[in-house]
């Protein structure tokens, strides 16, 4: 896709106008029977597969000027559009009853050339982005824990256990430090393999896929979680999730502190928003799936040393730049310190 999109964008939007005219009809409270489009903004977002276009439509009807917002992602692969409606479709029956929670509805499924799927588009604040909202750890949390529910099961301890190996081979291999990191973070394989925190996985739950609505007083009021590709059913471990959701900004603040002071404290707050909801539900207690304590050092350490497989494999990052041995510092720090489970497992 390039810049000359934009009047394939204008045509496929045009071909919405049912929902434009619904979104009209809400927002101004009367019937409205057609719609013209003057004209449309659209910036490309991030998406690991497929190119997603977030559209601005400003368009006029017999009741005079509107504006309404969507969403087309651009899949080439037809199985990949089905699971990811479908996936959809499973997760807007999870939060069913929650109101905070706000799943993108799809408009319209394409599965000729171009392929896509076209979203109702969502207003609000990028989860990265909303620095002042100071809840918003705990409600993404809370949205976690909905996903995964509260039934415990085994993990499936030996691909993670072996991924485990392969990583530090991988990333530490050969080096003088290698034998000393398998030797400290045993303990954190531990966990895993004694728990019963087996869960469903968004698989790619982190900061970009949530979108926050606040109120006046800086609270959220609702947040909508994005792109379900994926979405899996299985005994994954709850913090492989987490982990995700925290890579980044561990990376961030650890870059500038060589510390996670914040991201612990969010960290914390995170934890508490999914045992609140594990509560409501009567579900297992968290700390009871996991007796030896989270594994929150190891996913995270998980996350940075796949980053840097996967910016010197196949984005072809020299080993010595400063972000592969900055993430190869902070994996170290958290297989060999722990700094989070220092914090977090205190029952």
């Amino acid at each position: 896709m390039s810049d000359s999109l934009k009047p394939l964008l204008i045509r496929l939007v045009d071909s919405f106008s049912y929902y434009l005219i619904n979104e009209a009809r809400i927002s101004i409270g009367k019937e409205v029977v057609q719609s013209e489009i003057n004209d449309i903004a659209y910036r490309k977002a991030s998406g690991r597969f497929g190119e997603v276009y977030v559209i601005d439509v400003f368009y006029s009807s017999e009741h005079g000027t509107h504006k309404s917002k969507l969403a087309i992602k651009f899949i080439d692969n037809i199985e990949e559009i089905i699971t990811e409606v479908k996936n959809t479709a499973l997760l807007e029956k999870k939060f069913s009853t929650r109101s905070i929670v706000k799943i993108p509805r799809y408009i319209y499924v394409n599965l000729k050339k171009p392929t896509y799927i076209a979203y109702e588009g969502m207003t609000g604040i990028n989860y990265e982005d909303a620095h002042l909202v100071s809840d918003k750890s705990f409600w993404a949390g809370y949205i976690l824990s909905i996903i995964h529910e509260g039934k415990p099961r085994p993990v499936i301890k030996d691909i993670y256990e072996e991924l485990y190996r392969r990583l530090i081979l991988s990333v530490f291999g050969g080096s003088e430090e290698e034998q000393s990191i398998m030797e400290k973070s045993k303990v954190l394989i531990e966990m895993v393999k004694v728990s019963q925190g087996g869960s469903d996985s968004f698989g790619d739950y982190h900061q970009s896929n949530l979108m926050v609505r606040v109120a006046p007083e800086g609270e959220t009021v609702s947040i909508a979680l994005i792109d379900p590709t994926f979405w899996m059913q299985g005994a994954f471990d709850r913090f492989e999730d987490i982990g995700t959701f925290f890579g980044r900004q561990a990376f961030l603040e650890f870059r500038v502190t060589k510390l996670l002071t914040s991201a612990i404290s969010d960290i914390q707050n995170f934890i508490q928003g999914y045992t609140v909801h594990l509560k409501e539900i009567n579900g297992v207690p968290l700390e009871e799936m996991y007796p030896k304590g989270y594994p929150i050092d190891l996913f995270l350490a998980t996350w940075a040393m796949m980053d840097v497989l996967d910016k010197t494999n196949s984005f072809n990052i020299d080993a010595n730049h400063p972000d592969i041995i900055l993430l190869k510092e902070l994996a170290h720090y958290l297989l060999t310190e722990q700094p989070i489970g220092k914090e977090v497992n205190n029952f």
